[in-house]
């Protein structure tokens, strides 16, 4: 990867991955509550509940890392 990212971008980066591994099952319960903690410090609540209301509305959707745009 040639571009560099910005501060904002990068947490994104890190908060998509995050959500990935989870829906993988990678962490415990535990370390599943301590990074949503984490990425309710970034996150806005209104974005953290649209996020939590479409996904338990639809069928599960395996998360995708979506590339970051310049």
């Amino acid at each position: 990867m040639t571009q560099e990212l910005t501060q904002s971008q990068a947490v994104d980066v890190l908060i998509q991955a995050a959500r990935l591994a989870q829906a993988k099952g990678a962490f415990t319960l535990e370390d599943a509550a301590l990074v949503s903690a984490a990425i309710k410090v970034f996150v806005p609540a209104a974005a953290q509940t649209e996020v939590t209301e479409t996904s338990s509305a639809e069928a599960p959707v395996e998360p995708t890392l979506e590339k970051v745009h310049g």
